[in-house]
């Protein structure tokens, strides 16, 4: 059995389960004439490596109120990366700049989701789920909140400069949810993590997961992406350390089993 899993391969299994085909955006191979497909169905799309961590080699591709054409992000070195071009087939000759030569990395192209505080900026939830005897449990969520200036290319990730914050503090404060929308929208995103870990692991088995959620305008739970080896710095960073203890703690009950 294959140890890797790309983004293509978790959005296939992922969309194939009525567990949770309506909680992952539209994806496909990336080419050229998928990315004019989807830009002509959304008002922004992500073009992603698939292979790619990190918030590394991943673009947002939208047309601005003048029409023109135009992408940000950062390349596979991590690298900022904000461009206007004249027509979208030009991003693609950027992407795989090497093409004539036999030489194309591997992406995929995702249907834009506006995960978006009220300010405007992007933010993402990293649900951290594990099994313990037998039984998938949530160890911890945190929310991600991208800096002002990622309003271009709405990536929320902490190795990109985004502000990691308790769950309480994200629907609360920044989404201003009362106490019963935090409360359902809190469930829905414990039973999607749960449904991801059980897919996932049908097929590329781990006693841990983070699945990397957004929250769509209607406040539905959208996946991102699923990490294989899940890091747990960001729990650190919250004020209230019991989930990074909660998470540690299952670790050790997991090496006794």
């Amino acid at each position: 059995m294959s140890h890797s899993l790309g983004k293509w391969k978790q959005s296939v299994l992922l969309r194939q389960s009525p567990l949770t085909a309506k909680n992952i955006p539209e994806t496909n191979i990336y080419n050229l004439g998928n990315l004019l497909d989807f830009m002509s169905r959304y008002d922004f799309v992500y073009v992603k490596h698939s292979a790619a961590g990190q918030g590394r080699g991943i673009f947002k591709i939208y047309k601005t109120k003048d029409g023109s054409n135009f992408f940000s992000g950062f390349t596979l070195k991590g690298e900022p990366i904000k461009q206007s071009i004249a027509a979208i087939e030009d991003f693609h000759q950027i992407l795989h700049p090497f093409e004539k030569f036999g030489h194309k990395s591997n992406y995929i192209i995702q249907e834009g989701i506006k995960s978006m505080a009220l300010n405007g900026q992007p933010f993402c939830i990293r649900s951290h789920v594990q099994n313990l005897n037998g039984k998938w449990v949530i160890g911890g969520m945190f929310g991600k909140i991208g800096l002002a200036e990622t309003k271009d290319h709405g990536i929320a990730n902490t190795h990109q400069g985004a502000q990691v914050m308790s769950m309480d503090e994200l629907l609360s404060i920044h989404l201003q949810m009362d106490d019963t929308k935090k409360d359902n929208v809190m469930d829905s995103l414990m039973d999607v993590s749960i449904s991801a870990a059980i897919i996932i692991a049908s097929q590329f088995p781990r006693r841990e997961y983070g699945i990397d959620i957004g929250l769509n305008s209607h406040g539905k739970p959208i996946i991102f992406e699923v990490n294989m080896t899940p890091r747990i710095d960001g729990f650190a960073l919250i004020e209230d350390k019991a989930l990074w203890k909660r998470i540690k703690e299952i670790r050790k009950l997991q090496n006794e089993d």
